[in-house]
C-alpha cells in the first residue's frame, strides 16, 4: 500500500509529464502499428518499414502544410475574427434581455480579449516556445519508444518478481494492442467526420468551411465533448448569415457524426477496441477535473489501458475469474 500511495503521489506531482509520456506511448504504438501491418505484407524489416512510415506521415504533414496550410491559417484567423464579430453582435442584439445578461456577463468584449492578449504577449511566447519544447520531446520519445519498444517493455517488466513477470509483459503486450486499435478506429472517424462536416458546410455555402472542417476532425479525436464542441464554432459563424444557415449546420453536424456513429463505427469497431460510454465519459471528466485538457484529450485513451489492467491483473490474477479477449 506504501509503494501504491508513493506512486499515486508521484503521478499527482507530475501529471503533466506523466501524460507527455503516455501521449508518446500513443503515437509509438500507432506508428509501430502502421509499420508492422506494412512489414507483414511488403517482407520488408520492420526497422525499415518504421522509417518508411515516419518519412511518410512527415512528407504528408509537411505537404499539407505546404498546399493547404496557408488556406487555413488565413481561414483560422478570419474564423477568429468572424467569432467576435459574432459574439459582440449578439452582445449588442440580445444583450439586454434577462436571457442575454446572463448569457454574456461571463464572456469578455473582443476588444477586451484583445488588450489581454497584447498585455500579457510575454506570457503567451513563453507557453509557445514551452508548448514547442514539449512537443519536440514528445516526438523524440515517441520515435524512440517505436525503435526498440522491446527495451522500454523489458526494463518495466523487470521491475516485478520473477514470478509475475510473464502475466506483466501479457498485460503491457495486450495494452500496447488496444490502443492501437483505439487509435486506429479514432483516426477513421476523424477522417470521416472531417470530410462529411466539409461536404455539407460547403454545399451550404458556410463561409471558412475548411478551417470549420479540419477543427471538426481534430476535434472527433475526443470522444462525445469533441463533436459539440466542433459544432459551436461552426453554429455561431452560420447565425451570422441567418438563422435558417445555422439550422443547416446543425443538421449537417447531427447527420455526419450519425453516419460516423451509426453506420461507420459498428464496422471499425470489429476490429476495434470499443469502451463503455459511460466509463468514457467518467473517465475523460475525471481526468478533465484533475489534470485539465490535456486529461480531457487522453481520458478515452487512459480508460481503454485501465480497463484491460483491471480486467487481466485484478480481475483475472487476483479474484481468478476467466477473461476473454471481448471483455
Amino acid at each position: 500500500m506504501a509503494v501504491i500511495a508513493a506512486i499515486v503521489l508521484a503521478v499527482w506531482l507530475l501529471s503533466d509529464i506523466v501524460l507527455v509520456v503516455f501521449m508518446a506511448v500513443l503515437i509509438a504504438v500507432m506508428l509501430r502499428g502502421a509499420a508492422d501491418w506494412a512489414a507483414d505484407r511488403t517482407g520488408i524489416s520492420q526497422r525499415t518499414m518504421l522509417a518508411l512510415v515516419t518519412v511518410s506521415v512527415i512528407v504528408l504533414l509537411a505537404g499539407f502544410l505546404y498546399y493547404v496550410g496557408p488556406r487555413l491559417a488565413g481561414q483560422s484567423q478570419a474564423l477568429w475574427t468572424r467569432l467576435h464579430e459574432t459574439i459582440d453582435l449578439l452582445r449588442q442584439t440580445y444583450g439586454n434581455t434577462p436571457w442575454g445578461k446572463t448569457l454574456f456577463s461571463d464572456i469578455a468584449p473582443p476588444q477586451a480579449v484583445q488588450n489581454h492578449v497584447v498585455s500579457y504577449a510575454g506570457t503567451i511566447a513563453s507557453a509557445t516556445f514551452g508548448g514547442a519544447l514539449t512537443g519536440f520531446v514528445l516526438v523524440i520519445t515517441a520515435l524512440y519508444f517505436a525503435i526498440s519498444p522491446e527495451l522500454y517493455v523489458g526494463g518495466l517488466v523487470r521491475l516485478f518478481a520473477h514470478r509475475h513477470r510473464p502475466l506483466a509483459r501479457a498485460i503491457v503486450e495486450e495494452i500496447g494492442l488496444t490502443l492501437r486499435r483505439w487509435s486506429l478506429g479514432q483516426l477513421i472517424d476523424m477522417a470521416v467526420a472531417a470530410v462529411l462536416i466539409g461536404i455539407g458546410l460547403t454545399v451550404l455555402g458556410i463561409p471558412l468551411a475548411l478551417a470549420l472542417a479540419v477543427l471538426a476532425g481534430l476535434l472527433t479525436f475526443v470522444p462525445y465533448f469533441g463533436a459539440i464542441a466542433a459544432a459551436v464554432p461552426a453554429v455561431l459563424v452560420a447565425f451570422t448569415i441567418s438563422w435558417q444557415k445555422a439550422l443547416w449546420v446543425i443538421a449537417v453536424f447531427a447527420v455526419a457524426h450519425a453516419v460516423e456513429g451509426y453506420f461507420v463505427a459498428p464496422i471499425v469497431q470489429r476490429n476495434t477496441a470499443h469502451l463503455p460510454p459511460a466509463l468514457t465519459i467518467l473517465s475523460m471528466t475525471i481526468l478533465g477535473a484533475v489534470f485539465g485538457p490535456l486529461g480531457v484529450i487522453l481520458g478515452a485513451p487512459v480508460c481503454a489501458a485501465l480497463l484491460v489492467l483491471v480486467q487481466r491483473a485484478y480481475v483475472g490474477a487476483i479474484l481468478g475469474d476467466a477473461v476473454s479477449a471481448e471483455q
